[in-house]
């Protein structure tokens, strides 16, 4: 500053001397005394001021890292939860899909015959044996028939009734209908303690004692019915679709040559007898209606379901079931105790 203001006073001097003297003496004094003032101001400050420090280099950015200014809480975004996703049931599974058969029964043609024609016959041996032998006894029977026939009578009216109750309460087929399709009648049905609502329910159509009655339908909740056991240890290896699952494709294909080998044979052999063929069809229709009069007597075949609180009979020697019995494994639960009460 002290050099800046020393070459300030040679230059405003020159100006001074530039002008004329007879018309700026007293213009040159007052710029004189200005310079010299304002010169002396100069130093002064130069004096006060203190002296700036040295600059230096400024570092990279990289070497600071910025500081991070925290959030506010308000605006702190929180991470989403992600829930796992639960798999769909396989009772959700069948309500997507609609109404699914679960079990189909075999036809009962023969067996309900074979319980009304046993049932008729002891009924009417029971109402004209009473007429005849009790009510209207013929002259000179001893005293003792008419009381021996009453026992024999109480016999063959119970049997009647015996072949006429085990021609109903037949399961006849099992269906699993989507909540969806029935909201009606669930909502007509539905109590203060009902159940938790399920995907699907259970439509499940039986016979009736009557022998021309339609099928009786109820819907059921799946814990409703209850099987006596597991079905896939009954409906497990049948047909030949099942037999060939546990078989190679070399004998897949060989038990299949071996089949049409013999549908070839067996047609062959039949046109070749031809005047034989209606007794073999014969044989094979009287076996088939043998079999069901016997099982009328025997009631082999069936075990015993329970419908809410109701048994009824499930046949488990022929018919159809899905996978094998599996679906309704799956879906219905199993009555505890039930090997045991049979």
């Amino acid at each position: 500053m002290a050099s800046f203001s020393r070459g300030l006073a040679p230059r405003f001097l020159l100006l001074v001397r530039q002008q004329a003297p007879a018309e700026c003496a007293a213009a040159q004094a007052r710029l004189l005394l200005r310079a010299r003032f304002s010169t002396s101001r100069l130093l002064q400050k130069a004096a006060r001021s203190p002296r700036p420090a040295p600059k230096t280099a400024p570092k990279p950015a990289a070497a600071t890292a910025p500081k991070a200014v925290p959030a506010p809480a308000s605006k702190i975004l929180k991470p989403a939860t992600t829930q796992a996703v639960r798999p769909a049931t396989y009772a959700e599974q069948l309500a997507l899909k609609g109404r699914t058969l679960l079990y189909e029964s075999p036809s009962h043609f023969w067996f309900r015959a074979g319980c009304f024609s046993s049932a008729t016959f002891c009924v009417s041996y029971t109402v004209y044996q009473y007429w005849t032998v009790i009510l209207h006894p013929p002259e000179g029977l001893m005293w003792w028939i008419p009381h021996a026939f009453g026992a024999i009578l109480v016999f063959m009216a119970g049997m009647g009734a015996y072949f006429v109750m085990g021609a109903g309460r037949i399961v006849r087929s099992i269906e699993a209908v989507p909540a969806a399709a029935v909201a009606k009648q669930i909502a007509a049905k539905a109590t203060a303690a009902a159940a938790p609502a399920s995907p699907i329910y259970i439509e499940v159509a039986t016979r009736r004692m009557l022998p021309f009655a339609p099928p009786k339908k109820t819907l059921l909740a799946p814990e409703e019915v209850q099987l006596p056991f597991r079905m896939y240890s009954v409906f497990a290896g049948r047909g030949p679709e099942a037999s060939q699952k546990s078989m190679s494709m070399a004998e897949r294909v060989r038990a299949e040559r071996a089949a049409r080998e013999a549908k070839i044979a067996e047609r062959k052999y039949t046109m070749d007898h031809i005047m034989t063929a209606p007794f073999r069809d014969a044989g094979k229709a009287f076996g088939t209606a043998f079999g069901g009069i016997r099982r009328s007597f025997s009631r082999e075949g069936f075990a015993k379901i329970q419908l809410g609180k109701q048994e009824y009979k499930l046949d488990v020697t022929g018919g159809w079931a899905l996978d094998d019995g599996r679906a309704m494994d799956r879906l219905l639960p199993v009555r505890p105790n039930a090997m045991r009460s049979r």
